[in-house]
């Protein structure tokens, strides 16, 4: 797997249900011993066993959302035991469990995972690059170029017509929202 958006998260983003600048967004550790990811039908915190989220962090501090990358201040897991951690999971906290909504999994980070817990903390440092923690990509505008193909602009006209009688759409609309890039190079230190 690589890192990517739970389907049901993608889903939430579309009905406007996760705001992630204004929500608790928080962290969890994830033993996958004990944890199958699921990422199309996995939709709550719920859905991940109790005995599988090692550590929890708190909600994300110093979030921002310039063009589209969303960042946050590092986080500091604080005197962690338990099971060895092989995935991150990022979600919006609503305080139950079974109504928090999974928003994305991380399994690959420049160093550090799998973590095994010490007793001692765990941090997790974001991309420090252009992509942060994600950002979405532009694979809209591939989508548009395609749809603009179908009309012309008649000259000295400001109205855009349809080249021809028959438009077709370049997919349905779902695929023209932007999807997701993970940075690939968050760290987890002991």
């Amino acid at each position: 797997m690589a890192n990517q958006f739970y389907g049901k998260g993608r889903e939430a983003f579309l009905e406007g249900s996760i705001a992630m600048l204004s929500d608790n967004i928080k962290v969890v550790l994830c033993d996958t011993a004990t944890y199958t990811l699921s990422i199309n039908t996995d939709q709550y915190l719920s859905d991940i066993p109790g005995g599988a989220r090692v550590a929890t962090s708190g909600n994300l501090a110093s979030k921002t959302g310039t063009l589209g990358v969303f960042n946050a201040a590092t986080v500091t897991f604080s005197a962690v035991s338990g099971a060895a951690c092989a995935l991150i999971v990022i979600y919006k906290d609503t305080g139950t469990a079974s109504t928090s909504p999974l928003i994305g999994a991380i399994d690959t980070a420049s160093s550090g995972l799998p973590v095994t817990p010490n007793g001692g903390d765990i941090t997790l440092t974001w991309d420090s690059g252009t992509n942060k923690i994600f950002k979405l990509k532009e694979a809209v505008k591939e989508k548009v170029r395609r749809l603009v193909e179908g009309f012309q602009r008649p000259e000295g006209s400001r109205i855009w017509q349809p080249a021809t009688q028959h438009i077709v759409l370049p997919g349905p609309l779902m695929a023209v929202y932007p999807s997701l890039f993970w940075s690939s190079t968050p760290a987890v230190q002991r």
